[in-house]
């Protein structure tokens, strides 16, 4: 059983704030690069990170180790970053023309990639970002957002296309030659 999910388990058992602690100090970058990537923000991504392990503090109890803890966290960290754009009924985004640096290597590519981000339609986006950037099967995936497997895979192929699309010129233009 991994870490995270034992942390989670001893504290439902035994209810300490030191047990809490170390569920916290397992799966809070992971919430936070979650958070930050759903919001484009970085003070948006930390409230909801805090906001995130209040909810889970109150609710372990609750948690009923049918899945892993980090399904339970993505789908509270999900939910949290859906309320706070739905409050604000605004999605940040950054142009793409304003990305002025050389596009030569894999980090600058994840750099015109979270540019497109905000801008992609929430269910692509949601998608995109956990299996792709986080790394979560597809099953896993749905489970979080409440989709079919397979909706999960056209959302996961639309989202890509959206992105082939969205940053594809920027990437063609640089690699011509004399550009």
């Amino acid at each position: 059983m991994e870490a995270a999910a034992v942390s989670a388990h001893e504290a439902r058992a035994q209810a300490t704030p030191v047990s809490f602690e170390n569920l916290y100090q397992a799966n809070r970058s992971r919430v936070f690069g979650t958070a930050l990537r759903m919001l484009g923000n970085r003070a948006d991504a930390e409230d909801v990170t805090q906001d995130v392990f209040v909810k889970v503090f109150k609710r372990l109890d609750s948690f009923r180790g049918e899945a892993a803890i980090t399904t339970w966290l993505y789908r509270i960290t999900v939910n949290c970053c859906l309320d706070l754009l739905r409050r604000r009924k605004r999605i940040q985004t950054v142009p793409l023309e304003s990305i002025t640096e050389p596009v030569s290597d894999r980090i600058d590519v994840m750099k015109l990639i979270e540019a497109a981000l905000p801008k992609m339609p929430e269910g692509y986006r949601q998608v995109f970002i956990l299996h792709d950037l986080e790394g979560l099967k597809h099953s896993e995936i749905a489970r979080i957002l409440g989709i079919s497997d397979g909706a999960s895979k056209s959302q996961l192929h639309r989202a890509r296309a959206y992105l082939r699309r969205e940053i594809g010129p920027y990437l063609r233009a640089l690699r011509r030659p004399g550009v």
